[in-house]
């Protein structure tokens, strides 16, 4: 099995895009991005030569926390 990760500004957009909503405009869709990851602890890490990636692995539970939580909060 062969672990995935989204590495760069665009690969993580292309990837998060069906979740989050993003804009078609790079700037504006890396804000958000930028955005949910202070806000909600969006797992987005970086490597040594400063590119950010997205682990799909880690994505995938912390979003089903995240949808959880949500869940909870509208009871």
């Amino acid at each position: 099995m062969s672990e995935v990760w989204y590495i760069g500004r665009k690969a993580i957009i292309q990837y998060l895009r069906p979740y989050l909503d993003l804009s078609p405009d790079i700037h504006m869709a890396w804000q958000k991005v930028r955005r949910w990851r202070i806000r909600y602890g969006l797992p987005i890490e970086v490597q040594p030569n400063d590119k950010p990636y997205i682990d799909p692995a880690m994505f995938e539970a912390w979003w089903s926390r995240y949808l959880h939580k949500r869940h909870e909060g509208l009871r």
